[in-house]
C-alpha cells in the first residue's frame, strides 16, 4: 500500500503572488467601497459625492466640481489604497504566522 504522504504533490494551480494581490486588492476594494456606498448613502450622500471625496485626498476641494471623472478617479484611488493593504498584509504575514493562521479575524478592522 502506498504512503499517501510519499504520493501528494501540490496543486499545479497554486496562487502567484501577483494574482493573490489582484484577487485580494479586488476583494478588499469592491467590500469596503459597497461599505462605503450603503452606508453614506443612507444618510443621503450620492454615489458620484463619495467618489469624489476620495478624490479630494488628491485634488483637495477642485474634486467636488470635477463632475463624474474626479469620481471615478477617487475609486481608482480606492483600489491603489486596497492594493497597499492587501501587499502590507501579505508581507506581514511572513513575518507573523498568525495572519495566515487565522486570516478573517486578523484581517477584519474595526472602523
Amino acid at each position: 500500500m502506498r504512503d499517501v504522504r510519499t504520493t501528494f504533490t501540490a496543486p499545479a494551480n497554486r496562487l502567484t503572488v501577483a494574482r493573490a494581490l489582484a484577487y485580494g486588492t479586488l476583494v478588499v476594494g469592491v467590500l469596503d467601497l459597497t461599505d462605503a456606498l450603503v452606508f453614506f448613502g443612507l444618510r443621503g450622500a450620492r454615489p458620484i459625492r463619495i467618489g469624489q471625496s476620495i478624490a479630494a485626498g488628491l485634488l483637495g476641494r477642485a474634486a467636488f466640481s470635477g463632475g463624474w471623472p474626479t469620481a471615478l478617479l477617487g475609486v481608482a484611488l480606492h483600489f491603489v489604497i486596497a492594493l497597499c493593504i492587501v501587499a502590507t498584509y501579505g508581507l506581514l504575514s511572513r513575518r507573523l504566522p498568525l495572519l495566515t493562521r487565522a486570516p478573517i479575524p486578523c484581517g477584519i478592522a474595526e472602523e
